[in-house]
């Protein structure tokens, strides 16, 4: 396939290998996002640091965009791989589209410039589209990030971008070619060539150790199956159980608290739930007990005092969209975690 069919009609190969490439994307985002929380608690940050490897989110649409060479092919990738993102239980709801889409579109203007899929291109064209996640986020939350920190993480992007998604597909697109796995050029015929394993082991050490990683996370952490409205109340307890709101209608209450977060700020509302050391106390922690650590459903994770627990009485778990929510009215917003699954007494 040479420069003069990027304008041309997607063949069904083009549209499967978009779906396979999307989906394989889509599905693999939670378990990035849940290396970006490690990332975050490894540097004692809430937010931020996760973005050394956003990169890996625009892997899948510039591979494909190297591969069928088609004006199109980036952004089309983005799309669907923002839709399985979502309709997977991605944290981010409906704006992972729109993100992934945009990000899709960058790829394919960078990827334009030339006919040629050089190492910098592609590296240039991964760093823009990894960046422009920041700005999204800060233009469709209406962040309040201080313009020093929002640069600092759009430089993270930038470089996570040109290394996981740059480097990698221009090395993977190489290795898929020499395996005679994916089409030649229509002017290059086909032959059989040696794989240079030692020019690639960079890739296949992180592509092993992602794979290692992700089965880890989807076997001990994430649970596809558990119902997004319960919570697990489990650790150091006597009478570990699983709360539902719908069981403690005599227990709700109702405050008006106001999200104050480092990232974005939610004007003051009612909320209405159950007091976190209530659903606590039904479990009967033991004596022992100095905190708890509230992980959400992507392997987010707060981690709370005992004794403040207790005595607080605007923290509380309410029902919202389906999901639980922590409602944290004295804290800062990174402790509302979203889609709550576990609450470990230790």
């Amino acid at each position: 396939m040479n420069a003069k069919s990027e304008g041309s009609r997607f063949e069904l190969r083009d549209l499967v290998l978009i779906a396979l490439l999307s989906a394989i994307g889509g599905v693999l985002s939670t378990y990035i996002g849940y290396l970006g929380n490690l990332i975050n608690r490894l540097f004692g940050v809430p937010f931020g640091a996760g973005q050394l490897i956003a990169g890996v989110h625009v892997l899948w649409a510039l591979l494909a965009r190297a591969i069928i060479r088609k004006f199109g092919s980036g952004t089309l990738t983005g799309l669907i791989k923002g839709i399985v993102e979502f309709l997977s239980g991605g944290t981010h709801g409906v704006v992972i589209v729109l993100i992934s889409v945009v990000e899709g579109l960058f790829i394919d203007v960078g990827m334009s410039m030339s006919s040629r899929r050089s190492l910098g291109l592609m590296m240039l064209s991964g760093a823009v589209a990894s960046a422009a996640n920041v700005f999204v986020f800060q233009a469709v939350y209406f962040a309040n990030i201080p313009l020093g920190l929002l640069l600092g993480m759009a430089g993270l992007s930038l470089v996570s971008g040109a290394l996981f998604g740059g480097y990698l597909a221009w090395d993977l697109h190489g290795l898929l070619r020499a395996a005679n796995l994916i089409r030649p050029d229509s002017q290059t015929p086909r032959q059989v060539n040696k794989i240079a394993w030692r020019r690639h082991i960079i890739t296949l050490l992180v592509v092993l150790l992602g794979l290692a990683g992700a089965a880890t996370y989807y076997i001990d952490v994430f649970d596809p199956f558990a119902a997004p409205d319960v919570v697990s109340i489990e650790g150091i307890v006597t009478s570990p159980y699983v709360y539902c709101p719908s069981e403690w209608d005599g227990e709700m209450v109702t405050i008006t608290a106001e999200l104050q977060g480092s990232t974005m700020t939610v004007p003051a509302r009612d909320y209405t739930g159950v007091l976190l050391r209530e659903v606590i106390r039904q479990a009967n922690p033991q004596d022992t007990a100095v905190a708890l650590r509230v992980i959400a459903a992507d392997g987010y994770e707060v981690e709370l005092d005992w004794t403040a627990v207790l005595s607080d009485e605007r923290l509380l778990l309410t029902l919202e969209d389906g999901t639980m929510r922590l409602v944290a009215a004295a804290y800062d917003g990174a402790y509302w975690v979203r889609q709550v699954r576990r609450i470990v007494v230790r």
